[in-house]
């Protein structure tokens, strides 16, 4: 049986300004961030892992930094978001109106500008997770709300529509065991953040 623990990166410098980030925009943590990786290497001080994987991206490298050693996955990439990079959220939904609503009403048929489609990042993680679960590893992976949220629906087999309502918090950390099928531990829990929060580091960026 493996043990997977699935952890939001920590609240980013683009977070605190409602920048969608994706791929290419990719800024180092907030003072706050920083913290609040802090207190998670506190929460983990007793486990002991297998391995760490994090999406090779700066601000899900510097989460895990206080972890150990981690191996850069590419599964756990953020979704390439496209020509909504580096753009505010009030700025994609003036340009990209119906695009935008399609995404918060129905993400599993949005493919994003320039970017990939959504259904891609749910495949791609979902491989990851397949195989991973087939170990007997204790592992910790340091990913992105989308990538967690979109494997989600695939673990309580929900169509990748219902995603949003898995809506995860910087630092959150979710374990799933593998059993047959996989099973939730807890999900999105913050108990080692200790108010360490910001209501402006939002699911959806």
């Amino acid at each position: 049986m493996a043990r997977i623990f699935l952890v939001r990166h920590a609240e980013s410098v683009a977070n605190t300004r409602g920048i969608f980030q994706g791929q290419t925009y990719d800024t180092d943590l907030s003072p706050l961030g920083r913290r609040q990786a802090a207190a998670l290497a506190h929460r983990f001080a007793g486990e002991r892992f297998d391995a760490v994987y994090t999406s090779p991206l700066k601000r899900t490298r510097q989460t895990a930094l206080p972890l150990g050693a981690a191996i850069d996955e590419p599964a756990l990439l953020e979704t390439n978001h496209g020509a909504w990079e580096s753009r505010s959220k009030t700025a994609i939904q003036s340009r990209w109106p119906d695009l935008y609503a399609q995404w918060l009403s129905h993400p599993g048929t949005v493919e994003f500008p320039k970017g990939e489609l959504f259904s891609a990042t749910r495949d791609r993680v979902v491989t990851w997770f397949d195989r991973l679960s087939t170990t007997d590893q204790t592992i910790v992976a340091v990913t992105h709300s989308n990538v967690i949220m979109a494997l989600l629906t695939h673990v309580f087999d929900k169509p990748l529509d219902a995603m949003w309502q898995y809506a995860m918090q910087p630092t959150a950390v979710t374990l799933i065991e593998s059993h047959s099928p996989a099973k939730i531990i807890y999900l999105n829990d913050i108990s080692h953040l200790n108010g360490l929060q910001s209501d402006l580091a939002t699911h959806a960026l």
